[in-house]
């Protein structure tokens, strides 16, 4: 099994008073090193969100940071996790992708997703209703670009004349793809068109995780396809479980509220509502404690959803009310220099 970090995008509460020009910058610093953090402690990659028109968000453009840090790291995957194309016009984002990857000499992943807020259509000015067409025009564009030939496009959304994308990819035919994925039919997609599917726990129970699993692996073998999944799991780990649910615990229970407030979490059988989202419900669904007990928690969704050597987890320590930017830093380090190791030793004596 492979690990990641997320150095996520929002660098402050959400609603938050528009940050000033300092504090921006000093974000932007910091969200750099959280990637530089991950590679030093051991991660295999580092993992950034979309997200934009929101005043938390002080690095909104996605690909802008994977360039950042694919100057400052030398041998982590770096990625997506996930973009969205349908807003962007498709050369831009092919010759910005291909520059990547190529500056990071073929480390690239690209995670993509069709778009679930329209509230980031609306901030590009982009049909919401369109998503799906336009993202998967986007792929089909992308890989006729990465051929190396001047080309015409006469798509249904976009058209476009003499195009030619160089550089090209590092990576011949271009970075691989991973499809974020909430649904029977985006997982059928992965399964169809991607290297990897991309899912979100939360508090989601793991008999549903791994009904998702199980439905995108099947899928991959109807479609003869490798199966690789990737799960991103928030937590924090402290020096003691006391100090890891005092840093971490309300932080990430008011996360969890707000995204129900919104609507974009469905309710469950345990937590039906805003209310039951108290921390005694939702810290079984965190990698949380010291070493030995977040491992063991890595370990137990491994093991539920059978993950191999090359599916992936993806460790995320900061959410916008917090910890503090050197807290969080700590938690990479634990994460990196004491689960994995202990999480690895497991799978060596199951060997």
């Amino acid at each position: 099994m492979k690990f990641a970090y997320m150095p996520d995008t929002h660098g402050g509460p959400y609603d938050q008073p528009m940050p000033d020009r300092d504090r921006c910058a000093a974000f932007c610093e910091h969200l750099v090193n959280e990637a530089v953090a991950a590679e030093e402690a051991g991660f295999d990659g580092a993992f950034v969100p979309e997200r934009h028109a929101r005043t938390e968000t002080m690095w909104p453009q996605t690909l802008m940071a994977l360039l950042a840090m694919a100057l400052r790291t030398e041998r982590i995957k770096i990625g997506s996790y996930v973009v969205q194309p349908a807003y962007y016009n498709p050369a831009h984002f092919a010759e910005q992708v291909a520059l990547i990857d190529q500056v990071s000499r073929g480390r690239l992943v690209l995670g993509v997703g069709s778009g679930y807020h329209p509230g980031y259509f609306a901030h590009f000015g982009e049909p919401f209703d369109q998503r799906l067409g336009r993202f998967l025009e986007t792929l089909a564009f992308m890989e006729r670009a990465w051929q190396g030939e001047r080309f015409d496009w006469d798509g249904r959304y976009w058209q476009l004349k003499d195009v030619l994308i160089n550089p090209q990819p590092y990576q011949p035919g271009g970075p691989p793809l991973w499809f974020g994925a909430t649904g029977e039919k985006p997982i059928r997609r992965a399964a169809r068109m991607a290297e990897a599917v991309g899912l979100m726990a939360f508090y989601t129970p793991m008999d549903e995780l791994r009904g998702a699993v199980d439905l995108y692996r099947s899928a991959c073998a109807d479609e003869g396809r490798e199966p690789r999944v990737v799960l991103l799991l928030d937590g924090y780990v402290g020096e003691t479980h006391e100090q890891a649910r005092d840093r971490f615990g309300p932080c990430w229970e008011d996360e969890v509220r707000y995204y129900i407030k919104w609507g974009m979490l469905p309710p469950t059988e345990e937590i039906p509502d805003i209310d039951h989202a108290t921390y005694d419900r939702l810290e079984k669904y965190m990698i949380l404690g010291d070493a030995d007990t977040a491992a063991e928690a890595v370990c137990r969704f491994r093991d539920a959803l059978e993950f191999g050597a090359e599916d992936w987890i993806i460790f995320r320590s900061r959410v916008p009310k917090g910890p503090s930017w050197e807290h969080t830093l700590e938690s990479i380090q634990r994460f990196g220099e004491e689960v994995i190791p202990r999480v690895r030793a497991t799978e060596a004596a199951v060997a």
